[in-house]
């Protein structure tokens, strides 16, 4: 097994990861939720099974946005890692006499 660090590839996958979560992900759980609002007060009313529903789904799109949130977490670990390892790297390569 061999070792790869490759910063264009980390920095690439990041982006991606932070991209997916503020482009898109967070959007589409936000107007999810609202979508259900609308539904619970117009399309499906009922007394008094719809503002149970309405605090459960909103307590479950909290939870859920948070947990997505937490994606852009990962992308920061891989730059974190990219950037320790190359810096090591460095420090080694100067380490050693020319």
């Amino acid at each position: 097994m061999r070792n790869v660090v490759d910063p264009e590839s980390i920095n690439a996958t990041a982006a991606k990861l932070s991209n997916a979560v503020t482009s898109t992900l967070v959007p589409q759980l936000s107007s999810l939720q609202q979508e259900v609002e609308a539904l619970l007060s117009d399309g499906l009313v009922l007394e008094k099974s719809s503002p149970k529903l309405k605090e459960s789904y909103a307590n479950f799109n909290k939870s859920v946005t948070e947990a997505v949130n937490n994606i852009t977490e990962f992308a920061k670990q891989f730059q974190s890692i990219g950037t320790g390892v190359s810096d090591y790297d460095s420090q080694v390569a100067s380490s050693i006499p020319a």
